[in-house]
C-alpha cells in the first residue's frame, strides 16, 4: 500500500489536510457515531443483566442454605447439669424433655507397664572382642555408677574387650554390674546388666564425664553417647504380642539393643488401634519409666489383651526385660457408657460404646462428660426462634434484591420518558412473574385445613402497596406474626418453607414410598384397579396419566410413576388381588423456599433467560462491531478518494501559480522596454 498524500502547503496558501480531515470527521460523525451509539446502548443492557445475574445468583445461594428442613428448622438443646452431659439437637429433634442418668462413661482400656527392672546398659559394638580397645600406650578408664556407687576400671594399654568384661566382673569391689559380651549384627557389643534385678536403681555410663577410654588417642570409645538402656539384650530377635479387640493379634518383633522407646515406636507403627507411650513416675531407678498401651476406641469390644497365644518371648529370660501380660496393671478398664432415658430401662442400662451418642434420642446428641448414678439430668429441646427468623429476613432481603435490581432496569418515568435499560424485555417478565407466583401462591400439595399453614401470607409476608413508600413494590415481613407462628407450631412453619417431597395419601393401604426430583408436586388423584393389577395417577386439573403395571405380588403391590408429572413417584399397596377398583388421594408436598430453589437453578443455567438473552446480545454487539468495521474500511477508501483529489487541484494550483507568476514578469519586463 503506498504512502498516505500529505500536502505542505507548497503550491497554495490552502491547508488541504485540514479540509480532509474535517470532512472525514463529519462522515465518521455520521455514519459510525450511530453505530456506536447504538451499541453502547446494548452495552448497558449487558451490564444491567449482569448485575441481574448477580443479585439472582445470590438469592440462590441464600435459598439453597434453607431449602431443606434440616437446613431451615435450628432446634436447641440445654442440660441442667454440664458437668456430666452436654447436649445438642438438630431438626429432627422433637420440642419437649428428657430425663437422663449416667450410670458409667465408655472408657478405652489402658495396660501400664511395672517399669524397667532390670537395667541393662548395651554397647554399640566393637568389630573383635579379641582386639585391642586401647592403643594409647597408657592406660585408660572405663567409668560406671550403680546405686550410688562409682566404680573406674583400668584398661591396660593392648586390653581387648573380653579384658574389660572379665576387669568389671573379677572388681573386688564391683556393686552389683555382671558384664556381657553379646555377639549381634557382625559386632561384639558390651553389657552391663545388674546381678539383681530390682528397679530401684540404674547402671550409668561415665557418670562424670571423667573416662579416658572415649575414642581420642587410639582407643575406643565407651562414652554414655555409646550406650543405650535396652531391653533386649540376649543376642536374639525378641517377640512382644498384643490383641486389639477381636481383631488379628499382632506381634513385634524386638531386635537386640533396642530400647524402650523402640517398642513403643513399634507397636505404634502397627496401626492396630492401640498407641503406647512411656510415663515417667518421677522415680530415680530404672522402674520409674514405664510402657503404657491404650485402646484408640471407648467401649468394651476394644480390650487389650497381652500374650494373646503365648507367642511373647520379651519375658525377662536371657537378658530381656520382662514384658509379660502378667507384669501390666489394668488401670482402665474397656467399657460401654450406661445411661437411662426417661426411666427406661426400669433396671439396666442403655449401653453404648461411646461418650458422643447420637442414636438413642431421634435428632439429639448427647456428650456424656461424668458419672453419677444417683443425679438425674434434665435434657430441654426447644426451637431457636430468633435463628429461624433470622433466616427468613435474610430470604427476604435477598428477594427484594431481586426485585429491587429488575424494578431499576424496568422503569418507566412518564413525565421525563426516562426509562430503565431492559423496559419490556421478556426474560426479566418470566423471572418476575415465575418468582412472585411462587411467593403468592400456597405451596404446593398443601391444603386447608389438612396443613395449618399453606402459605407465605400466613407468617407475616406481605408486598408494600402503598405508592411512594420507600419500601414499594418490595417484600416485608411481620416478625411479631412469625414468631406467633414458631411458637404455635414451628415444625408446620419449616414445612411451609422448605419440606422436601413430602408424601401423604388418605388410605392406609396405599403409602408413599418416595419420590425423585422429576416429579411435579400437588394433589394427585390415584386408582388402584387389584382386578388387573394396575394403577394411575392424575394430578388435579390435569387428565389421567396411563395405565401402569402393578410390581409384586397381592397384598404388597409396588407402584412407580414413569412419565408425567408423576414420573418418580412410588407408592406401596397392600390390598388383596381381586378386590376391585381403589381411589385415593396423594399430597406431594414442597415448601414454597423448596420450589423457589429447583425455580433460580432453572432460570440460571445455561438454557436460563438470561444466559439466552445474553448470548443474543452479545451477537447483536459482533453484528454492530462488524458494521462499524465495514464502516471503517469505506472512510479509510474515502480519505484516499480526497487525497488524490485534493492533490490534483494541488498541482493544478501549483501549474496556475507558475503561469500567473511567469505572466506578471513578462508584462513588467515588456514595461521597462
Amino acid at each position: 500500500m503506498s504512502a498516505p498524500i500529505t500536502f505542505t502547503g507548497l503550491s497554495t496558501d490552502q491547508n488541504f489536510n485540514e479540509i480532509i480531515e474535517a470532512l472525514v470527521s463529519v462522515r465518521r460523525t455520521s455514519r459510525i457515531g450511530p453505530l456506536e451509539d447504538w451499541k453502547q446502548i446494548w452495552q448497558t443492557k449487558l451490564e444491567t443483566i449482569s448485575n441481574i445475574d448477580s443479585v439472582l445468583s445470590a438469592f440462590y445461594s441464600t435459598v439453597r442454605s434453607m431449602d431443606r428442613i434440616s437446613e431451615f428448622l435450628v432446634r436447641t438443646a440445654s442440660s441442667s447439669n454440664t458437668g456430666i452431659l452436654t447436649a445438642s439437637a438438630n431438626s429432627e429433634a422433637l420440642v419437649g424433655s428428657h430425663s437422663i442418668v449416667v450410670n458409667q462413661l465408655a472408657q478405652a482400656e489402658t495396660e501400664v507397664h511395672q517399669g524397667i527392672q532390670n537395667s541393662i546398659q548395651y554397647h554399640s559394638g566393637v568389630d573383635d572382642q579379641t582386639l585391642s580397645i586401647n592403643d594409647s600406650g597408657t592406660d585408660k578408664t572405663f567409668v560406671y555408677e550403680y546405686d550410688g556407687t562409682v566404680r573406674s576400671i583400668t584398661v591396660a594399654n593392648g586390653d581387648t574387650l573380653q579384658d574389660l568384661m572379665n576387669s568389671i566382673n573379677n572388681d573386688a569391689d564391683n556393686p552389683g554390674v555382671t558384664a556381657k559380651i553379646v555377639t549381634y549384627g557382625g559386632k561384639d557389643h558390651l553389657v552391663l546388666v545388674e546381678s539383681t534385678p530390682s528397679g530401684s536403681a540404674s547402671v550409668v555410663i561415665d557418670p562424670n564425664g571423667d573416662m579416658t577410654l572415649d575414642g581420642t588417642d587410639s582407643t575406643v570409645d565407651f562414652t554414655t553417647s555409646t550406650f543405650v538402656e535396652t531391653i533386649n539384650a540376649s543376642g536374639s530377635d525378641k517377640i512382644f504380642e498384643f490383641q486389639y479387640g477381636s481383631n488379628t493379634p499382632v506381634q513385634v518383633t524386638i531386635s537386640t539393643g533396642a530400647t524402650l522407646e523402640d517398642l513403643c515406636n513399634l507397636i505404634n507403627n502397627a496401626n492396630s488401634g492401640v498407641t503406647a507411650s512411656i510415663l515417667s513416675d518421677g522415680g530415680s531407678g530404672s522402674a520409674a519409666r514405664h510402657l503404657v498401651v491404650s485402646g484408640k476406641d471407648t467401649g468394651a469390644d476394644y480390650s487389650i489383651t497381652l500374650n494373646p497365644t503365648g507367642a511373647t518371648t520379651l519375658d525377662g529370660n536371657n537378658d530381656t526385660e520382662d514384658f509379660s501380660d502378667g507384669t501390666f496393671t489394668e488401670t482402665v478398664s474397656a467399657q460401654n457408657a450406661q445411661i437411662r432415658v426417661d426411666g427406661y430401662p426400669s433396671s439396666g442400662w442403655i449401653e453404648r460404646s461411646t461418650n458422643h451418642i447420637t442414636d438413642v434420642i431421634t435428632g439429639v446428641t448427647l456428650d456424656l462428660l461424668d458419672a453419677d448414678s444417683t443425679e438425674t439430668v434434665t435434657v430441654t429441646v426447644g426451637t431457636d426462634k430468633e435463628a429461624i427468623i433470622q433466616k427468613v429476613e435474610e430470604f427476604k432481603d435477598a428477594f427484594n434484591n431481586v426485585r429491587s435490581a429488575i424494578k431499576e432496569a424496568t422503569f418507566f418515568n412518564s413525565d421525563t420518558g426516562e426509562s430503565g435499560s431492559l423496559l419490556g424485555n421478556y426474560a426479566l417478565q418470566i423471572i418476575k412473574t415465575r418468582l412472585d407466583s411462587l411467593l403468592s401462591s400456597s405451596a404446593p400439595g398443601f391444603r386447608d385445613p389438612d396443613d395449618p399453614y399453606i402459605n407465605l401470607q400466613q407468617l407475616g409476608f406481605h408486598t408494600d402497596v402503598e405508592e411512594g413508600s420507600q419500601t414499594e413494590g418490595l417484600l416485608l415481613l411481620d416478625t411479631s406474626q412469625l414468631s406467633a407462628a414458631l411458637d404455635s407450631n414451628p415444625d408446620a412453619v419449616a414445612k411451609v418453607f422448605s419440606v422436601y417431597f413430602e408424601g401423604i395419601t388418605n388410605d392406609d393401604q396405599i403409602t408413599f414410598q418416595s419420590s425423585l426430583d422429576t416429579a411435579t408436586c400437588g394433589i394427585y388423584d390415584l386408582e388402584i384397579d387389584t382386578d388387573n393389577e394396575r394403577g394411575r395417577f392424575r394430578l388435579q386439573g390435569s387428565d389421567w396419566g396411563d395405565w401402569i403395571d402393578l410390581e409384586g405380588s397381592s397384598g404388597d403391590y409396588y407402584l412407580t410413576g414413569i412419565s408425567g408429572p408423576e414420573r418418580g413417584i412410588a407408592l406401596h399397596i397392600t390390598y388383596l388381588s381381586g378386590t376391585g377398583t381403589h381411589s385415593a388421594e396423594l399430597r406431594l408436598k414442597n415448601g414454597i423456599v423448596t420450589e423457589m430453589s429447583r425455580q433460580l437453578e432453572k432460570l440460571l443455567s445455561s438454557s436460563g433467560p438470561l444466559e439466552v438473552l445474553t448470548e443474543h446480545y452479545n451477537d447483536i454487539i459482533e453484528n454492530i462491531d462488524e458494521r462499524i468495521d465495514e464502516e471503517e474500511e469505506r472512510l479509510q477508501a474515502y480519505e484516499e478518494r480526497l487525497r488524490m483529489q485534493y492533490a490534483r487541484l494541488d498541482a493544478y494550483i501549483g501549474r496556475m501559480t507558475q503561469l500567473s507568476n511567469y505572466l506578471a514578469a513578462y508584462s513588467q519586463q515588456l514595461a521597462n522596454s
